[in-house]
Parts: structure tokens; sequence; C-alpha cells
């Protein structure tokens, strides 16, 4: 049996419930809110391992301005958005504003409970690894990951990213000037799923605007045309 913390927040009962009737035979705590002012009080008092977030509360966008101020405290907890838009830029809109994945309504209860247990199993499994690691520090050309403070920098200047963006760059970094390709980055980062290459696209457009300077001409993460993409450490092809 499983004992992290999850926190769901709609403000729409019936969702609420079918979600705790998907997640309650696994062992999870699980809390809800349904509302901004809420949820920032419950954390406050509780420490929460994942956050299921509904797009529309008491307003059109407060999901996302919830998922903004989470990452504000939280930056590597993983957020799940649930929600009944669809559109191609509701859910780019969505993962920009801090969210890890996206999933539209009506949704399947046993896809949810299988996503979910997959984010966190692989989040505890990046703790024992960060915890188990002799070497704190990954060192790749220009850039650093320190394991004792889950930090990347680039050229001894911290870059900010998201848990997702951290599981992104360290299979590249664990793999460098190699050709990785996409099926290869869905696996390793994401575990769970159809290939969604999209998703990809997104989150190598994110490392990009972060790592490089200008990230319409890359110069470390470097597209393979027909292949994937490859990882440069220090910017300079041979």
């Amino acid at each position: 049996m499983r004992n992290e913390k999850i926190l769901i927040v709609d403000d729409d009962p019936s969702i609420c419930r079918l979600i705790w009737k998907s997640l309650q035979s696994t062992g999870l705590l699980i809390y809800q809110s349904n509302s901004i002012e809420k949820t920032l009080d419950i954390m406050n008092r509780i420490s929460f391992d994942l956050f299921l977030v509904d797009v529309a509360l008491d307003f059109e966008n407060d999901g996302y301005r919830l998922a903004q101020l989470i990452r504000e405290q939280l930056p590597l907890t993983p957020i799940i958005f649930i929600s009944g838009r669809k559109s191609e830029n509701d859910i780019i809109t969505g993962l920009e504003s801090g969210a890890d994945y996206y999933i539209t309504k009506p949704f399947s209860p046993k896809i949810l409970r299988a996503q979910v247990l997959s984010i966190l199993d692989r989040m505890n499994a990046l703790t024992k690894k960060k915890l188990k690691k002799k070497e704190t520090l990954l060192v790749k050309g220009d850039f650093v990951f320190d394991h004792s403070q889950y930090q990347l920098k680039k050229n001894g200047q911290p870059v900010n990213l998201s848990s997702k963006e951290i599981e992104l760059m360290l299979f590249f970094m664990e793999n460098p000037k190699q050709v990785l390709t996409k099926e290869q980055i869905y696996t390793n980062v994401w575990t769970a799923g159809e290939l969604d290459e999209n998703l990809i696209m997104v989150y190598i457009n994110y490392l990009r605007k972060k790592i490089e300077t200008d990230p319409k001409d890359p110069h470390y993460l470097k597209t393979v045309w027909g292949k994937g993409y490859t990882f440069i450490p220090d910017g300079k092809e041979s």
C-alpha cells in the first residue's frame, strides 16, 4: 500500500468523487479543495506529492493561476490538469503554466489511476536515485547538474526547470552526443501511455528557451531530422 498525499482541486463534486473512487484502493491519502484560497491554506499545513487541478474553478482560468502559485512554492511536485478544454492551444497553455500532464474530460478512471501511479513511481525512483548516487554532480560540457540540490547550472548560472524538464534534461545529459529517437525519449521520460510526439516537441522547445542563447538556432539541443534529437554538451559540433 502507498502513503503518498495527493490534492484534488475541482469545484465539481461529481468529478472529485469519480477521482476518489478510482484511487481509493491504492492507499494514497487523498485531499480535496475547490478554490485557490483553500488550496493555499491546505498547502501551508500539508506536504503533497502530486496535484490534480481543474482549469476552471470559480473563474475561467483559475487553474492556470493556481498552477503558477504551486510552482513558485513547489517547483518539482507534479501537477496534472484535468480539463474539459481539448484544443491544442488550451493544452499548451496548461503545460506552459506549470503542469506536467494534461488530461481532458471525460476521462477513463482506470487510465487516470495508471497515470497517477506512474508519475508517483517515477518521482520515487528519481528520489531514490538521487539519494543513492555517490557522485552528486553530473558534469557535461557547459552544464552541471547537482543531484543534492536538484539544480541545473549552465556556465555556473542556475537554470530553473520544472520537474519534467529536469527529467528530460537529465536523460540528454546521461546520453550526450547520441541520436535519441522520440520513442526512446518518451519511454524514458514519460514512461506511460502511447507515444505523444507533440508533447515531446513542446518540452524540447521549453528546454531550448531556457538553455539556448537563441532557441531558434539551437547549439546544445539539436534536431536530427527524421530520427530524433541529440545533445551537444559544449554546443560545438565536431
